[in-house]
């Protein structure tokens, strides 16, 4: 049998064994933990209050704090995986991986701009532009639960989350007991060697019942397993190949993160949340490879590396008035990357390729073997700077918690978002090297320097060494006012409206200078800017009526919105001639914001007992003006544009079941199907009618079972495993493309282990079946290269609780 054939058995045949163990006294559920027979009742905070997740009407899925540790949920990738209607891609001309993921919910899929999906801290949005660099992912340490809330969420959570948003919900401290918890991991990843990870949580009661401390930190080391070797050959005529090993686990990393939280009650109606995060991610290399090199092999002329520092301060403040509850919620995001990447291939062997061996006549068909051996290979890296920087300020009044019958709540929100970026690529010794070749200075050459072709001749045109550089700088302002109302028209039926305007504008400036940016708007000296103001409503209504006291079914209709914005002039000659190629005139400016109406039907049902949980919707989804990033032929760069009109359709279905027979085990099963496809185009040669909206799976589905018993009155015992299957998706509109099909692919995850009063050891298996499926393939400068699973992990964890 086919070895791709057997991991969906063999993972078959592991949870059967799982349910076949002896029965015990209690379990560990999937996003709940129960001591009896029933499973415990899910409560979230979706709509700014907590409830029951069964009277939401929305779909959303839940993992709760217990499930990230039992399931070795360690990012954003992971959670995609697990729960359905979520996925992940490679931001845009980057690697995928920690911090340069998007997020995708409900096929709702784009690289550039505002994202389609919120992601939050509490209450703290982590918003920025997606076009440097991917989403902000806060590591997750010490995580009360993560909700994922599908469908567009603006009225509640604004622009960014026309598909849905992510909510890290954290633990607050407790101001009456001492506890904490340490915990130590070490495993051993194949084709790499040893990680090490240490997390600790500690709630410190400063004041009994008035002031409190929470303070969660991790250290941890991933190794490598990307080898880079020697390149051999030449880029530009193609007959590259890889020589001697140069480095081995080159995408060694490590995380760092601290989370301080603190709880004042002032008096019985006010309280104080003070809250900071700090985490800092540092690569030794990004996880992408390039297959034609090997599996998990590349040749790169640049080693990159990746520093991403993220700082999350807020303050929470929430008053009881009597009438209402008064919630100001005041925070900074900040987060500086640093990023650099191998770009000998688009600048140094482009430039030898198609401006010197194309000239035709000599000196440079005398210098052939020069042009593609020397100054064709010369490492060029582009070092990408960025910093993020948002301000946030929320102020709402809601209806008291004990009211019943009407639930409402109305705010103001503003926001100030300022986004640097710095991208500088030089070729590393281009004009000694030119010297050396042609016996001139690269800035007497018309080639190489075309500005001696104009009338304004640069007589520094290669200034240390730099092939490109330029300065973006975006500023968004935002403000919104927003409200929901929720009224129980009749016992069982039950009535929601809400709506949220809100108004931006976004100004953007570029300059640069450079071989590839000679001829743009920005160059020279000059600035280049743009200006565009955008506003909107996004409207909700929801119905749900109760079937019994346990089930509920319910509609919902919404529109989602997103910001439009400003994009690089791209007007210099090569670019011109590339939109030509597209059936363009002109360089666009600016592009305009995508907006959505999504329906959802679903039902949530507690049946047998509290023994069932079924959680089920189908959904249909309108969406226009779909902003996407394209590639621009001849000149190679990007520009954001309204590529037209898409649809979605599709259905979820989360279980969970613990059968009275089997005391202590818990089986779930998450399933999702969608179908995303453009329905107008309004340039086909960029995506056409018919074709799959990108990185979208057809099909998903998650197998997990959890199951513990009693070895001895103070021994326990527990295994726990998952089978996850990501379906096939669609990463290019060109059918040529080496980037056109994702491919399905599963993984298998295996965790058992012993508990003794306040502590635990595990033994632990990610990708226990070493799936080498390339599952994207991001075109970073150029080049398409592979991004995998981690390899095949086995490792043992050490956890005391105190």
């Amino acid at each position: 049998m086919p070895r791709n054939q057997l991991r969906p058995l063999a993972a078959a045949i592991s949870l059967a064994l799982v349910t076949c163990l002896p029965t015990g006294r209690h379990g560990v559920a999937l996003a709940v933990e129960s001591d009896d027979l029933q499973l415990e009742e899910v409560v979230v905070t979706a709509r700014k209050r907590e409830e029951n997740l069964r009277d939401v009407p929305v779909s959303i899925g839940v993992i709760d704090g217990a499930a990230i540790d039992t399931l070795r949920i360690q990012d954003m990738e992971d959670i995609t995986r697990i729960l359905p209607g979520i996925s992940f891609t490679s931001h845009q001309n980057g690697p995928a991986g920690q911090g340069q993921d998007n997020i995708t919910i409900r096929g709702i899929s784009s690289t550039v701009g505002n994202p389609t999906v919120g992601i939050y801290i509490d209450e703290v949005p982590l918003v920025a532009l997606t076009g440097y660099e991917g989403q902000a992912e806060p590591r997750l340490v010490d995580i009360e639960r993560v909700e994922v809330l599908r469908g567009p969420q603006g009225t509640l959570y604004g622009a960014s989350s026309e598909g849905g948003t992510v909510r890290f919900v954290t633990p607050d401290p407790d101001t009456h007991d001492f506890s904490g918890r340490y915990k130590q991991d070490v495993s051993y990843t194949k084709h790499g060697s040893i990680n090490y990870d240490t997390q600790g949580v500690l709630n410190l009661p400063v004041i009994d019942g008035v002031f409190a401390l929470r303070i969660s930190a991790e250290y941890g080391r991933d190794s490598g397993y990307i080898d880079n070797y020697a390149l051999e050959g030449s880029l530009s005529l193609g007959n590259d190949s890889a020589g001697a090993l140069v480095r081995k686990g080159t995408n060694s990393d490590t995380n760092e993160a601290i989370r301080i939280k603190g709880l004042w009650n002032v008096t019985d109606n006010v309280t104080i949340t003070p809250a900071m995060l700090y985490q800092r991610y540092a690569a030794g290399d990004n996880g992408t490879f390039i297959p034609a090199v090997g599996m998990y092999d590349q040749f790169n002329q640049v080693t990159g590396s990746d520093r991403d520092t993220l700082i999350e301060p807020s303050l929470t403040i929430k008053a009881g008035l009597g009438f209402a509850d008064l919630t100001s919620i005041t925070s900074y995001v900040g987060r500086n990357v640093n990023r650099f990447t191998d770009g000998t291939y688009f600048n140094s062997s482009a430039i030898a390729e198609y401006y010197l061996d194309t000239a035709g006549v000599p000196p440079y068909t005398t210098h052939e073997y020069g042009n593609d051996y020397i100054l064709g290979n010369l490492p060029s890296p582009v070092d990408f700077t960025d910093h993020f920087n948002t301000w946030t300020q929320e102020l709402r009044l809601s209806s008291p918690v004990d009211q019943t019958t009407i639930h409402w709540v109305a705010g103001v929100f503003a926001s100030d978002q300022e986004v640097r970026h710095l991208d500088s690529e030089p070729i590393n010794g281009i004009s000694a090297a030119f010297q050396s070749i042609y016996g001139y200075p690269i800035n007497s050459d018309p080639q190489a320097n075309q500005s001696l072709n104009s009338t304004a001749p640069n007589p520094n045109f290669w200034t240390r060494d730099v092939v490109w550089q330029i300065l973006d700088h975006n500023d968004t302002q935002q403000t919104a006012i927003f409200g929901q109302i929720d009224i129980d028209v009749l016992p069982t039926l039950h009535l929601g409206v809400g709506d949220r305007y809100v108004r931006a504008t976004d100004t953007f400036a570029e300059t640069g200078f450079g071989f590839f940016e000679y001829g743009n708007a920005g160059t020279n000296g000059s600035i280049y800017a743009q200006k565009a103001t955008f506003s909107t409503s996004t409207p909700k209504f929801t119905l749900t009526y109760d079937v019994a006291s346990q089930s509920t079914v319910y509609l919902t209709a919404g529109k989602g919105f997103r910001l439009g914005g400003a994009t690089t002039p791209n007007d210099n000659a090569p670019c011109l001639l590339g939109f030509a190629q597209l059936g363009d005139k002109n360089a666009p400016e600016t592009y305009g914001p995508d907006h959505l109406w999504a329906y959802e039907f679903g039902t949530k049902s507690l049946l047998f007992q509290k023994t069932l949980s079924i959680n089920a919707d189908v959904y249909y989804i309108n969406w226009n003006a779909i902003q996407q990033s394209v590639v621009i032929p001849v000149c190679g760069g990007q520009f954001n544009t309204n590529v037209g009109d898409a649809k979605a359709i599709g259905a979820e279905l989360e279980m969970r079941y613990k059968p009275p027979v089997i005391p202590g085990l818990i089986v779930s099963a998450n399933l999702g199907g969608e179908h995303a496809y453009i329905t107008s185009t309004l340039n086909a040669a960029t995506a056409a009618v018919g074709q799959d909206v990108l990185y979208t799976p057809k099909f998903t589905a998650a197998v997990l079972a959890d199951y513990g018993w009693a070895i001895t009155a103070d021994v326990s015992g527990f295994v726990r495993g998952d089978y996850e299957y990501t379906g096939k998706s669609f990463g290019s509109f060109q059918l040529t493309s080496t980037q056109y099909i994702d491919p399905a692919y599963d993984v298998v995850n295996l965790n058992a282990g012993v508990g003794f009063g306040k502590y635990e050891v595990a033994l632990y298996a990610k990708n226990l079946f070493d799936d080498r499926t390339i599952l994207q393939s991001p075109q970073i400068n150029s080049v398409v290269q592979g991004y995998a699973l981690r390899p095949q992990t086995i490792g043992v964890s050490f956890q005391a609780k105190f």
